[in-house]
């Protein structure tokens, strides 16, 4: 009977042929987990017949060498490829970084409901490092980075891999290696690259709907469509829509508060007085501001009190919040993305190519609740000497709402083609920008007082990039080592990275800020420094309230309130800030068969950076062959990785939420800043690493292949956010002196660094194994990744009082070793029959532990997480040639 190929089966980067029946042809299908997906596809090909047994069709790679032609298998480095039939198996996510997340298990992203903007451009990492160690390139070319440095961990500043739309994708290669001295900075985890559909005709819908059972819908549109140009050129159009309702699942705030009444705000909004005596209540908790008068009514005192002492005049707060929800999940999004990529041959061996993208994303979180006791909610007296409470305006407390809209472009073109004496060349240049654009509303400005408003621009965020290169490849064949594959060539790139100003009352500090704006108490100390003698006496000047001494204890006039946007302070002139850098870079790449079983390679790479000077980073590698079925292959080399512009230049004030459960500023500057400087740092240097891998693949049955790799990384001068440092009187007169605004309202500051020198030690197994039966084809594949990292040296430096210290304390190193699962694994079973599809997935996250606390000895301090499985289930059924 005649038989066709079945194609697009395994995870392994290995595709595998089995016999089919004829006429069988792979279409897109309905997906079940979450909602309903329905692909409308041109008609199948011509399928080629054959009629021998099972085949197996090795994939090509183009990462981790530029010989062409080189396969999986032969491939001196580990290289993954993802066919887009594994990709749309996925289901039915519109993020690719979730798509890639679910097919490598070293390769892992979370969500961060809370995080800045870490909550729209999510930063993922690839065998425990960071986004900026991995080399993200479509089409083989460089991909720009996304505006967004995480405030956080290592500061990681990536590209932004959910603008990438799945249905774009013909292929992905993850080349599990570090490639610094053939692609350049960045490349120290591995490299990952996006190969874009090259269809010269047909089309292909697709629709998804979805819903989680506590709420969140999910609806995603596309579609893609080839057009052919002229003969041989050819034109692909990509976009996708993609919208979600968010969701929370997040729990009451009812936690009572450590040196306080010890109620929570659930049993504080029951609390009752009856101060002036008449039978009835008249005050209600709770508030940190506290009355106590007579029983005529007059203010006797005020006083500082904790959460459940009553206040308010009416029992507006048990009306307006007696069970506040902390909101805790996915942000509410929508997202449209569009990519293009073209050829067009010019005349014989050269060909114009080019693709662009567009992205438009905006999405809207949630921050901390803040209840109505805490610091931003202090009252203040006026002018006229009213008292101002904030609570008016928030009676139950409020929720923070901030809002992302991330824009992306991207553009790149070039010619390449070969000349007569078979040297192949490729010229291009590409440009790219991203940029965030933050809002912030159901906040305000505290030190505004009532003039603040609810709404807020806080600034943005902008980064560019553009650069040229020109690509050189030769092959020849050699006495000395056989067939010689030589590769060089240039690249000039520009970087730029800017903050952008808010809107002045997202940042700028009002009158409340400092304690009596309008000097309602004339104090001993102005007394005594009065050249006039118009002060003559400490006296109360409170209208209605005017007496000597000083004014009631406890008085509003003694509260100073935050400054800025609470939740986001906004970026004031003097924080805001444009950088720019060049950077230079030279390559040689040599790879040769030295013989029928021996391949190696060697390459070498010379960057120039500004202010880093000259790096140059090497690279060995090779591939043993002891048989057709297996093969031992082995690399080593160096890389470099200069400092992004953005973590260089970023400076950011923001909200956090201390262990009191109180929100405070942190404080974020340029390790150049002198606020910086104030507590040691330094100039940031670059990273530099050294790494290492061995692994076998194997073929030991016909249907069944195997590899294992090892590998290890070095990592020294690691770029890491510093610990907090914390901020006393003495600290805050200095920062003031130094033009920080609102230094009254900055608990913490911290500052990237180079003061962390990590290893990555890990181990990678894949396998899958095809079996062919009456019952159709069924294919299982496995992918397990080991991965330990270990803090190896932390300087200690010393403080200006003469007191040893480290950037990096015991809490950070902790969650640097195992605040990311060190076991993880890919699970799938997928079978074929006749129109049927039908696949399994499960997905394996090990154990891992993170520290609230330097303090180990309190066990409490340290969160144990345990392991998790989660499993995919999808049906597809082919309803005929089109659907």
């Amino acid at each position: 009977m005649a038989t066709a190929k079945m194609p697009n089966l395994t995870m392994a980067g290995r595709f595998i042929w089995l016999p089919r029946p004829s006429g069988y042809a792979m279409v897109t299908y309905w997906t079940i987990p979450v909602g309903a997906f329905l692909a409308l596809a041109a008609p199948a090909g011509s399928l080629a017949q054959q009629s021998d047994g099972t085949q197996f069709i090795e994939e090509i790679v183009t990462v981790g060498t530029r010989t062409a032609g080189r396969t999986v298998t032969d491939s001196p480095v580990p290289v993954d490829v993802f066919s887009q039939d594994e990709l749309e198996s996925v289901g039915a996510s519109a993020d690719l970084t979730d798509v890639i997340s679910k097919l490598v298990p070293s390769f892992n992203v979370g969500r961060e409901p809370i995080s800045d903007g870490a909550t729209f451009v999510r930063p993922p990492n690839l065998r425990g490092l960071d986004s900026d160690k991995t080399l993200v390139l479509v089409n083989g070319k460089r991909r720009h980075r996304a505006a967004l440095v995480r405030l956080g961990g290592f500061g990681s500043h990536g590209p932004d891999l959910a603008a990438i739309p799945v249905i774009a994708l013909r292929s992905v290669e993850v080349l599990r290696d570090g490639a610094g001295a053939q692609y350049g900075s960045d490349a120290i985890a591995g490299v990952m690259n996006f190969n874009l559909k090259q269809s010269s005709g047909g089309a292909d819908l697709q629709l998804h709907a979805g819903a989680y059972p506590d709420g969140g819908d999910d609806h995603r549109a596309a579609g893609h469509i080839g057009f052919r140009i002229g003969e041989e050129g050819y034109i692909n159009f990509s976009g996708e829509y993609a919208s979600g309702s968010g969701t929370s699942r997040g729990g009451r705030y009812d936690l009572a508060l450590p040196g306080g009444s010890g109620l929570t705000p659930l049993e504080a909004s029951m609390v009752e007085a009856d101060t002036d005596g008449d039978g009835a209540a008249d005050r209600f908790g709770p508030d940190v501001f506290t009355e106590f008068r007579d029983k005529d009514g007059r203010l006797l005192s005020l006083v500082a009190g904790a959460d459940g002492i009553p206040d308010d005049t009416s029992p507006r707060y048990r009306e307006n919040l007696s069970n506040p929800e902390q909101i805790w999940g996915e942000p509410e999004r929508t997202d449209r993305k569009l990519f293009v990529n073209a050829a067009l041959p010019l005349g014989t061996n050269r060909e114009a190519y080019g693709f662009a993208n567009w992205r438009d994303y905006d999405a809207n979180g949630s921050f901390f609740y803040r209840r109505p006791g805490v610091t931003q909610l202090l009252p203040v007296r006026l002018a006229d000497g009213s008292i101002h409470n904030p609570r008016d305006r928030f009676p139950g407390g409020f929720t923070p709402r901030f809002f992302g809209r991330v824009s992306d472009l991207g553009l790149t073109g070039g010619i390449r083609g070969a000349m007569q004496n078979d040297l192949l060349w490729d010229l291009s240049a590409r440009t790219g920008e991203n940029e965030i654009q933050y809002t912030l509303i159901n906040t305000w400005n505290p030190s505004l007082g009532p003039e603040s408003p609810t709404e807020f621009r806080p600034g943005d965020l902008v980064t560019d990039e553009w650069s040229v290169n020109a690509d050189f490849s030769y092959a020849l064949d050699t006495r000395l080592v056989g067939a010689l594959n030589i590769a060089f060539g240039f690249e000039y790139r520009e970087e730029g990275y800017e903050l952008r100003e808010g809107a002045p009352a997202s940042y700028a500090p009002g009158p409340f800020a400092s304690v009596d704006p309008f000097k309602f108490e004339v104090t001993r100390p102005e007394v005594a420094a009065d050249p006039d003698d118009d002060l003559t006496a400490v006296e109360c000047r409170i209208p209605g309230q005017e007496r000597p001494g000083p004014c009631i204890p406890g008085d509003p006039i003694n509260n100073a309130l935050p400054v800025g946007s609470n939740g986001f302070p906004g970026y004031s002139p003097e924080f805001t800030s444009v950088f720019d850098r060049g950077s230079k870079a030279v390559y040689l790449d040599l790879e040769a068969d030295m013989t029928d079983r021996l391949l190696a390679g060697i390459a070498g790479r010379l960057e120039d950076f500004p202010g880093f000077g000259r790096n140059f980073s090497w690279k060995v590698a090779g591939n043993y062959a002891f048989n057709d079925t297996a093969s031992l292959r082995a690399s080593a080399g160096t890389g470099f990785r200069a400092p992004t512009p953005g973590q260089i230049s970023t400076t950011n004030v923001s909200t956090r939420i201390n262990d009191a459960g109180v929100p405070v500023a942190e404080g974020i500057f340029p390790a150049a800043h002198p606020v910086s400087a104030f507590f040691g740092a330094e100039p940031l240097d670059a990273e530099e690493s050294t790494q290492f891998t061995l692994g076998l693949a194997a073929t030991p049955l016909s249907r069944l292949t195997v590899s294992v790799d090892y590998y290890f990384i070095e990592l020294r001068d690691r770029i890491v956010l510093s610990s907090d440092f914390g901020i006393g009187p003495d600290e805050v007169a200095a920062l003031e002196a130094l033009g920080v605004a609102g230094a009254n309202s900055i608990a913490q500051v911290s500052f990237f660094n180079n003061d962390l020198d990590t290893r990555t030690r890990g181990i990678d197994l894949v396998a899958t194994y095809a079996i062919d039966s009456g019952a159709g084809l069924t294919e299982f594949s496995a992918s397990l990744n080991r991965n330990e990292t270990e803090v190896t040296e932390i300087p200690v430096r010393i403080d200006r009082h003469g007191n040893p210290f480290s950037f990096v304390n015991e809490e950070d190193v902790f969650d640097t070793e195992n605040a990311l699962s060190k076991f993880q694994g890919v699970f799938t079973l997928r079978h074929w029959w006749d129109r049927f599809d039908v696949m399994g997935r499960a997905h394996w996250y090990g154990d891992y532990r993170h520290a609230n606390s330097a303090n180990f000895d309190n066990p409490g301090n340290i969160q144990r997480f345990s392991g998790k499985i989660l499993f995919d289930l999808q049906a597809a059924w082919r309803a005929g040639d089109r659907v």
